[in-house]
């Protein structure tokens, strides 16, 4: 359930109102109504921090900055002089799969899972 960051955000949302409205009621001595507005407004900051310190923290969100090519006209003729197929972006740099891959050794000393 918490695996979503959508859940994790509207988690911290909902639990900050709850702790941020009671200390605005009994620490601050406000009345119930300004008390829910001011702890759902902090509420809401302190959720915005969680999400963008997640978002930018994400290892999907930095593996596709990696994939996207920075500056490259794939466009433009090759390494080895054969002209460009003209096509751009995320698809632009994979590479082939090896068509015969070689097995991994195995390691005779790690545990066997039988």
């Amino acid at each position: 359930m918490f695996r979503h960051r959508r859940v994790r955000v509207v988690t911290v949302l909902l639990s900050g109102w709850l702790v941020l409205t009671a200390v605005e009621r009994w620490a601050e001595q406000a009345p119930w109504p300004d008390a829910v507005a001011a702890g759902l407004l902090w509420a809401c900051v302190v959720a915005g921090v969680w999400w963008f310190a997640e978002w930018t923290q994400s290892p999907l969100h930095a593996a596709r900055r990696r994939r996207t090519p920075t500056r490259q006209d794939d466009r433009t003729a090759g390494d080895d002089g054969t002209p460009g197929d003209g096509v751009r972006g995320r698809h632009a740099a994979v590479e082939p799969a090896d068509p015969h891959p070689q097995p991994r050794p195995r390691n005779p000393s790690a545990p066997s899972h039988r």
